[in-house]
C-alpha cells in the first residue's frame, strides 16, 4: 500500500509543475520563439477579399400526389444544394463561366439555415472582384442545375436574398496569433513532459522528498569544505578525503536510535559517483567524535575505495573471515579516527554475493552489534548490484544518498521501490553536490557546523 502511495505522488501534476517551474527560461524562449513566428507570419501573409451571398432553396413537389408539403421537401432539398455547391462538377463548370481563371472549391464556404431554406455563402480570393466573379459563377451554375429540371425529381428554385455578391477586406491574423499561441503552450508542456520522463534530474530538497516521501536529514553543497588525506595508518596508496561536516547528521541518527535497538545503518545509492563512501566516512567519524564507538564496513564489491581513504590495504577482511581463515577481530582495523574502526572487503572473488547471503555475514552483524553503538555498512550502488537484497536483512535502517542532478526521478523512484520491496527501512536520504541556487535548504546543515566551530573556539 505504501509503495502504491509513493507511486502516485511521483505523477501528480504538482511534480510536473516542478519540472515547468525548473525549466522556465527555456520554456519562455519556446514561447516565445514560437508567438513570434506566427505574429512574424501574420505580416508577410497576405491578406483577402470574402464574397459573401445568401441564397433561398424552394422546392414545389413534382405531383399532387407527393407526401411531401413545400416546407419539407425544401428542408430535404437544402441540404442536398448545400453539398452539390462544392461538388467537382459544379466547379468546374463554374471555371467555364469564367475561362477557367481558377475557382476552388476549398476557397468556397458553405453553411444553411435549414428553418429559414437559407445557404449562406463565401468566397475567399486575393483579389476583391474575382471573389465576387467566382463565387457568382457558381450560384449561377446551381440556378441553371435548378431550373434545368433534369437532377431533381422536384421543381427546385433557387434565389438571391440581396441584389449583388458584396466581397469585404478579410484577414486571418488574429487567428494564426491565437494558434501560434495554442502551439506555443503545447509545445512548453511537451518540452516539460520530456523532461520530466526522460531527463528530469533530481536537484532540489523539494523534489527529492517528494518523490520519496522521506525526510532529507541533511545537503551537502558541492563545493568541497575542504580537502586532506587522513593521516591513519599504512596504505596502498594515498586518497583524498572530502571533510564534511555531517554532525547533524550523526545527531539525528543518535536521536532516532536512543531507547531502540537501531545500530546498524546501510548507506544505499542509485549510481557509482553520488558521494555515498564520502557520507559513509564522515558519517562514521562524526559519530566517533560524538563519542560513539562505530564500525565501518565496506560492503561495495563493486568499486571498494574506504581502505584508500583511511590508507589502509584491502586485504585481510570480509572475505577472509568467510573463507574461515581470520575472526571477526583479526579483520576489524583501527583508523586512527576517534572512536572508528574499520571492516575491508579483503580480496576480490567472483561471486562474492554468496556472502551476503550467508549465516557468516549476519554472524558478522550480530558481534558488531555487541561490541559498537553503530555499525555503518558501505554498500554498493543498487543499479550496480543486487548486494542490497541480502543486506538489508540484517540492517535497522537505510540511509539513501542521492547525487544532485545525477539522477532522473523515474531512477531514483525505481531505487526507493527496490529498497523497499526487500523491506529495507529507508528512513531517510542526504543530498549531495548541491549548488549554491539551493542554499536556503543549508540552513540546518550550517547551523550546527557553525555551533560546533563557535564549541572549538
Amino acid at each position: 500500500m505504501e509503495n502504491n502511495v509513493k507511486t502516485q505522488k511521483t505523477f501528480e501534476f504538482k511534480e510536473l509543475f516542478y519540472v515547468l517551474k525548473k525549466n522556465w527560461i527555456v520554456e519562455l524562449i519556446i514561447f516565445v520563439l514560437i508567438l513570434s513566428a506566427g505574429v512574424v507570419y501574420t505580416r508577410i501573409n497576405k491578406d483577402y477579399y470574402e464574397a459573401r451571398a445568401t441564397i433561398v432553396v424552394n422546392a414545389v413537389p413534382g405531383s399532387s400526389t407527393s407526401q411531401y408539403n413545400d416546407t419539407v421537401l425544401s428542408k430535404m432539398y437544402l441540404v442536398t444544394v448545400a453539398d452539390l455547391m462544392k461538388d467537382d462538377s459544379i466547379i468546374d463548370r463554374a471555371n467555364e463561366k469564367i475561362d477557367g481563371r481558377g475557382i476552388s472549391a476549398g476557397a468556397l464556404t458553405v453553411s444553411y439555415v435549414e428553418d429559414g431554406l437559407l445557404i449562406r455563402l463565401k468566397y475567399r480570393d486575393y483579389n476583391k472582384q474575382k471573389s465576387i466573379d467566382k463565387l457568382d459563377a457558381i450560384i449561377e451554375v446551381c440556378v441553371d442545375i435548378a431550373n434545368s429540371g433534369d437532377y431533381f425529381p422536384a421543381s427546385i428554385t433557387i434565389e438571391m436574398m440581396s441584389l449583388n455578391i458584396k466581397s469585404y477586406p478579410a484577414s486571418d491574423d488574429s487567428k494564426i496569433v491565437i494558434l501560434a499561441g495554442l502551439a506555443s503552450i503545447v509545445a512548453v508542456f511537451a518540452y516539460a513532459l520530456l523532461m520530466y520522463f526522460v531527463k528530469d534530474r533530481v536537484a532540489s530538497v523539494d523534489r527529492l522528498e517528494s518523490i520519496t516521501g522521506k525526510k532529507n536529514f541533511v545537503t551537502i553543497e558541492k563545493k568541497k569544505t575542504g580537502v586532506k588525506p587522513l593521516p591513519l595508518g599504512e596504505g596502498e596508496k594515498e586518497s583524498n578525503y572530502i571533510d564534511i561536516d555531517l554532525s547533524k547528521l550523526s545527531d539525528t541518527l543518535i536521536y532516532m536510535s536512543d531507547g531502540e535497538n537501531n545500530k546498524v545503518f546501510q548507506i544505499q545509492s542509485t549510481i557509482s559517483g553520488e558521494g555515498k563512501t564520502t557520507v559513509s566516512t564522515n558519517l562514521a567519524k562524526a559519530l566517533g567524535e560524538s563519542q560513539r564507538k562505530t564500525l565501518i564496513i565496506d560492503c561495495d564489491f563493486s568499486k571498494p575505495s574506504i581502505h584508500r581513504i583511511f590508507k589502509q590495504h584491502r586485504h585481510v577482511g570480509i572475505t577472509d573471515y568467510f573463507k574461515g581463515e581470520k575472526t571477526f577481530d583479526e579483520i576489524v582495523k583501527p583508523t586512527g579516527a576517534e572512536n572508528v574502526d574499520l571492516i575491508t572487503c579483503g580480496d576480490r572473488i567472483s561471486n562474492h554475493t554468496i556472502f551476503f547471503a550467508s549465516p557468516k555475514f549476519k554472524a558478522i552483524i550480530e558481534e558488531a552489534k555487541t561490541k559498537y553503538d553503530f555499525v555503518i555498512l558501505d554498500c554498493a550502488p543498487v543499479r550496480a548490484l543486487s548486494d542490497y537484497i541480502n543486506i538489508s536483512a540484517v540492517t535497522d535502517a537505510t540511509l539513501l544518498v542521492v547525487g544532485s542532478d545525477k539522477l532522473s526521478a523515474r531512477d531514483l523512484d525505481y531505487t526507493v521501490r527496490e529498497l523497499e520491496s526487500c523491506d529495507a527501512n529507508v528512513i531517510g536520504t542526504v543530498l549531495n553536490f548541491t549548488t549554491s541556487e539551493s542554499k536556503k535548504h543549508y540552513y540546518n546543515y550550517y547551523y550546527y557546523k557553525k555551533k560546533k566551530d563557535n564549541q572549538n573556539k
